[in-house]
């Protein structure tokens, strides 16, 4: 079958779309001629049917790619024998390859009629294959698992990715401005990106679309730190993915080792983002007379303006991201897709000079700064309205005057804006008097109440009897010794309490006055000692050798010499008689 030439216009895709699924259409119709007596080659019309719903989905008819969903759990309930051929599913399968004619050639001119006929065949379609009813203009599609076949290639190829990523990480880990282990993992990721079934396999789309986004970014500029880890990380998601796949069918888009690998890759993809930008080498030096810059350089060359073609080509691109955050089954991919679109917005921020470039361009700093923030997470639904809006717009600049969708374009920047609070009020200034702290006023301090005066009549004379005794106590409590306390005492008697008596002796007779105390005996003089007897001779002479020949093994110049010496003295001592 040779694929049709893709038509030019604002409306490309949608009528490639539609030049394709009317081929497949067509081959579906003629293997339906057979009739409800001969089987219908099965395996043909699952692939064209699968075809069709991939095509549908592509161009963004998510009403289309339903209605084909429903015909291939048709057709294969049919290969499974769950469902018998007869002439009413013959018919029924007839009616519907009809009605998909008729949707595709209204995808250009669509109404709400459309959608309800479109949502009848998708409902009698899965009632008859027993498939869940999905429902929403926006349906999930749930896509059966993959055959024994498909499982095989995806845990294969899977597992040569993880290992790719693995030994490019030990690589740029030894030295990080490395680029052929980069070029290893892009030729790894290939025969995986090209399985016509990943999109049904969250997350390992958006696994392997931040692998190459990482890889563009460190090919594009400088090496960045934790780019090893963050490959590793990846190398865990693939193979966990893989292993799911092979064992359940799909891989599980909550798991542990993709959220570890989506926030590492969120965090990198965060830090690309705020990296300055690029600053005039004249304004690095200091305000003096110079010399400063002697020879100037060539200028970097100005981005070139964005094309009418290419401004359409983004709008469609777009409206399809925004279908894509809408779609996402959990927020770790949402978070990651809405990172994804980075290098989109970069594209437009220098989409070159013009009424609607400026226009773009400002919508493309406001969406940044809106994914950069989380705002196009936390309001995802709105966000993907806007940007399917912006599509649209962008979609029209072929045919439409500039200005016009500028002024559109700018009331979608407004819209973002808002998502994330919009710009900070402007703070009313204030004079810089009033920021001072308020001082208390100084309160005097009260003054100390006189000292009592002593009264003559009440002064009392410490005398030795019971009376002075009082009067001596009185004093020594008037200050601050606290209350009286027997503890305190005992205490207090305990550590000063005198020695131990002793036995005295009965008293001697009064020396006279001419006797003198005995003198104080001498201390005893210290021995003299041999100095040879504190070397090691005979058996401990032995025994210290022995101990640092175990020290000399791990011991090496100067200090390994000193302990050879010490070992041939040690030899001498231990042939001398202890």
């Amino acid at each position: 079958m040779s694929a049709p030439t893709p038509p030019t216009g604002p409306h490309r895709m949608t009528d490639f779309f539609a030049l394709e699924a009317g081929e497949y259409l067509e081959r579906l119709d003629g293997a339906l001629a057979g009739g409800a007596t001969t089987p219908p080659p099965v395996d043909e019309m699952l692939k064209l049917a699968r075809a069709l719903r991939g095509s549908a989905l592509m161009a963004n008819k998510a009403l289309i790619a339903r209605a084909a969903a429903g015909l291939e759990a048709l057709v294969r309930a049919v290969r499974e024998n769950r469902l018998t051929w007869d002439p009413q599913t013959q018919q029924v399968a007839v009616r519907a390859v009809d009605d998909l004619k008729i949707l595709i050639r209204a995808v250009l001119t669509w109404t709400d009629a459309d959608t309800v006929k479109a949502e009848a065949l998708s409902g009698e379609l899965e009632r008859l294959a027993g498939a869940p009813r999905m429902s929403g203009a926006n349906p999930k599609i749930d896509v059966p698992s993959l055959d024994a076949g498909a499982r095989a290639f995806v845990a294969r190829e899977g597992a040569a990715i993880a290992s790719a990523l693995d030994r490019a990480s030990q690589a740029l880990r030894a030295n990080p401005i490395a680029h052929d282990p980069l070029q290893q993992v892009t030729k790894a990721l290939q025969p995986l990106r090209g399985l016509a079934a990943l999109n049904d396999l969250p997350p390992l789309p958006d696994v392997l679309e931040g692998i190459e986004r990482v890889i563009a970014e460190l090919e594009r500029s400088a090496a960045s730190a934790g780019v090893d880890e963050l490959f590793q990380s990846a190398a865990g998601a693939i193979a966990s993915a893989a292993r799911e796949v092979a064992e359940q069918g799909r891989p599980d888009p909550e798991g542990a080792t993709f959220k570890a690998f989506a926030a590492k890759l969120v965090a990198f993809l965060g830090s690309k983002e705020s990296e300055p930008g690029v600053v005039p080498i004249a304004s690095l030096y200091f305000e003096d007379a110079g010399p400063h810059v002697v020879k100037k350089g060539t200028p970097a060359p100005r981005p070139a303006t964005l094309g009418r073609l290419e401004l359409v080509s983004h709008g469609e691109h777009l409206r399809q991201a925004a279908d894509s955050l809408e779609r996402a089954p959990s927020a770790t991919q949402r978070e990651l897709r809405a990172h994804t679109l980075a290098g989109t917005f970069r594209a437009l921020m220098n989409a070159g000079g013009g009424t609607l470039a400026a226009g773009v361009s400002e919508f493309a700093e406001a969406a940044r700064d809106a994914v950069r923030d989380g705002a196009a997470v936390r309001e995802a639904a709105a966000f993907s309205a806007e940007l399917r809006r912006a599509g649209d717009v962008l979609t029209r600049s072929s045919t439409e005057e500039e200005g016009l969708l500028a002024s559109e374009l700018s009331a979608v920047t407004g819209k973002i804006r808002s998502l994330a609070g919009g710009p900070a009020a402007a703070v009313p200034v204030v004079p810089i008097e009033a920021l001072a702290p308020a001082v208390p006023p100084v309160v005097p301090a009260p003054a100390p109440p006189p000292p009592p005066v002593a009264v003559a009549e009440d002064i009392i004379e410490e005398t030795p009897d019971l009376v002075g005794s009082w009067a001596q106590y009185e004093r020594l409590t008037a200050g601050d010794l606290g209350p009286a306390s027997l503890d305190v005492f005992i205490a207090g008697a305990t550590a000063v309490a005198p020695p131990p008596p002793r036995a005295v002796a009965p008293p001697a007779p009064a020396p006279t006055p001419a006797a003198k105390p005995a003198p104080a005996p001498a201390p005893p003089e210290p021995q003299v000692v041999d100095i040879r007897t504190l070397l090691y001779r005979g058996e401990a002479a032995r025994r210290r050798a022995a101990e640092l020949r175990a020290h000399a093994r791990n011991v090496s110049g100067e200090e390994l010499r000193a302990l050879v010496e010490e070992v041939c003295d040690l030899v001498d001592l231990a042939t001398d008689p202890v």
